[in-house]
């Protein structure tokens, strides 16, 4: 009795999902309609039109018509670019026609454009991609150019493997050089800032104290920056001439509000970060050559980066450093080297003021210490914007801000010499890597772990390794602005771009691969300006119903100045005793480079129905 219940009720649910496919059969129906532009009800094709909730869609023919198999009761999602998107129920009907209205939000963008300008962006013949500012401080970056990565179509945005504080690699569709500097011009709130890296920029292979130094964009807080944009194209970028080759990316701060009492703005962000992509190395065969382990220390030495032994098996056998440890895999190398990275980002920032003069200040901290171990780099940004409308006529706008950055034992981005990365990877699969620790011996000198001494040794690398530099920048701006007409103003317009840079960088006495021995030191001084002076006339006026012209005329002088001094020795007489008067043989470098340059520009647009802002 109870099998033959199971039985009639087994047939009717295929009975009833049948029934059930049916009326869905019968529900679904071919809808057809046209599409138009409320505007002028001229037909849109190209509209996406979907069923809300499904797979099921279709676009409109030139003509604005269409036609979809939906359910009855569907919802259709109707879309395009530019126009505001509608869902409509069907609510049985076998006829929709729509009309979609413009989207003038999205079609009056206005845009920051060369020299600070506000444009629509409707009315631009180039092309030029904003980023707000709330986009950096998301997910945060300690350089923000890194950030631009993903956000802008075109750019690519990357990082060096160079710890806190390291520089950024913008590129803006393609590399425009070879061999040379591809990438783009910065730009805060209309004038040009110095990018460039105190000492160069680290090269492969040149030696043990290759280190990046850091550029001037890292210097800017992701907290102060109101909007980012990114001129593309030569004609975007062509006001501001050759040094816009690459293209231009236009930083525009934060200002101050009007509003009542004092505003009180407080942003703090907390990052760690571990290793995150391994290796696949090989475990089954250790530590050795053709197929054979180390049988003494020296043969350790020998085969220090070679695992192409004797299977494993756990047994006693000879490392680097002439003790025993089991034939046996290494596994967790690169977690027993790296230590936990943590960075601490905090800015405060307090604004207001009135209709005619209102502030904006910010005080900010950001503390990053590496993953490498004795690796830190630390931050600390103020910054000030001042706008005052002085006259009915006249106004002010008036930016500071100043930079402290101190780094200690940044990472090399060299090769094997100097790197402590190098050895963590390289090292025979049945070697701990903290047999290597504390890398030297009582006597000081570096312990080999390889037949190489250009291979260093990690531990000797992050705790006898001396890099440290400090850096104090400043930048101020301050910009004039009279209203000779609702229609025609004059804007006046100085900064600066200075800063000082102090490095030293030792390569310890004991090191293997130096001469005897006995070190290296090496020492950077450098006092760095940029000043460029603008003055820059805009005029635009209506002509006829239609027509809009816009004029700008200007010229720039700019004044770079340098006063570098590079001190390179070899040999500490005194060992451990680190100064360049302690140095067998050392050269003192003078670089002092000096440009100016004076520009003429202008430009000349006239619009179609396509007013300004």
């Amino acid at each position: 009795m109870k099998i033959s219940f199971l039985c009639f009720q087994a047939r009717f649910g295929r009975l009833f999902a049948l029934l059930w496919l049916m009326s869905l059969s019968a529900m679904a129906q071919n809808i057809t309609g046209k599409v138009t532009n409320a505007a002028d009800g001229s037909p849109l094709p190209g509209v996406t039109i979907v069923e809300k909730g499904s797979t099921k869609g279709t676009v409109t023919d030139a003509q604005g018509q269409y036609t979809l198999n939906a359910a009855s009761e569907a919802t259709l999602v109707f879309s395009y670019l530019g126009f505001v998107p509608q869902e409509i129920p069907l609510g049985g009907r076998t006829t929709l026609d729509v009309v979609l209205k413009e989207d003038t939000k999205s079609l009056n963008e206005v845009v920051v454009t060369a020299l600070g300008i506000q444009r629509d962006k409707k009315a631009l013949g180039y092309s030029v991609t904003e980023v707000k500012g709330s986009e950096f401080t998301q997910a945060r970056e300690m350089n923000v150019a890194n950030a631009l990565s993903g956000k802008v179509a075109g750019v690519n945005a990357s990082g060096m493997s160079t710890g806190p504080g390291g520089s950024s690699r913008v590129v803006i569709r393609g590399n425009g050089s070879l061999n040379g500097n591809s990438q783009p011009l910065y730009v805060i709130n209309g004038m040009p800032i110095d990018n460039s890296t105190p000492g160069g920029s680290p090269q492969t292979g040149a030696g043990g104290l290759n280190v990046d130094r850091g550029d001037g964009i890292g210097g800017i807080n992701p907290d102060d920056i109101e909007s980012i944009s990114v001129l593309k194209g030569g004609t975007a970028a062509a006001l501001y001439g050759s040094r816009a080759a690459n293209g231009v990316i236009l930083i525009t701060t934060k200002k101050g509000v009007a509003q009542k009492g004092i505003g009180v703005d407080f942003n703090s962000t907390f990052t760690a970060e571990t290793p995150s992509v391994f290796p696949k190395w090989q475990y089954e065969y250790g530590q050795g050559d053709q197929g054979r382990k180390p049988a003494t220390q020296q043969e350790a030495l020998d085969w220090g980066r070679r695992s192409f032994g004797a299977k494993m098996d756990g047994q006693p056998y000879t490392i680097f450093n002439g003790t025993q440890q089991p034939y046996s895999p290494q596994r967790n190398n690169i977690n027993n080297f790296y230590e936990l990275g943590t960075t601490f980002s905090n800015t405060l920032a307090l604004s207001g003021g009135s209709e005619n003069i209102n502030f904006r200040f910010s005080l900010a901290n950001m503390d990053s210490k590496s993953i490498q171990p004795n690796s830190k780099f630390n931050r600390k940004v103020g910054n000030l914007n001042v706008n005052a409308k002085l006259t009915k006529n006249l106004s002010l706008e008036a930016v500071a801000q100043y930079n402290i950055e101190e780094a200690t034992n940044r990472p090399s981005a060299g090769d094997a010499t100097g790197n402590p990365n190098w050895a963590v990877y390289m090292l025979a699969n049945t070697v701990d890597i903290r047999q290597l620790s504390p890398g030297y011996d009582a006597t000081g000198r570096e312990i080999q772990w390889n037949e190489t001494p250009y291979a260093s040794n990690s531990y000797f690398v992050v705790n006898r390794y001396k890099n440290n530099d400090t850096k104090n920048r400043f930048i101020g701006q301050f910009n004039l602005q009279y209203n000779f007409l609702d229609n025609l103003y004059i804007r006046g317009s100085v900064s600066r771009d200075f800063y000082n840079y102090k490095y030293t960088g030792i390569i310890p006495s004991g090191t293997v691969y130096t001469l005897n021995a006995a070190g290296e030191y090496h020492d950077i001084n450098s006092a760095v300006s940029e000043t460029n002076g603008m003055l820059t006339a805009h005029y635009n006026t209506k002509l006829g119903n239609d027509f809009h012209l816009t004029a700008l005329a200007g010229g720039n002088m700019r004044k770079f100045l340098s006063s570098e001094t590079y001190i390179d020795g070899t040999q500490f007489i005194v060992p451990n005793f680190y100064s360049y008067t302690n140095l067998n043989n050392f050269t003192t470098r003078p670089y002092n480079p000096k440009i100016a340059t004076n520009s003429l520009f202008g430009s000349l647009d006239l619009d179609y129905k396509a007013l300004p802002s």
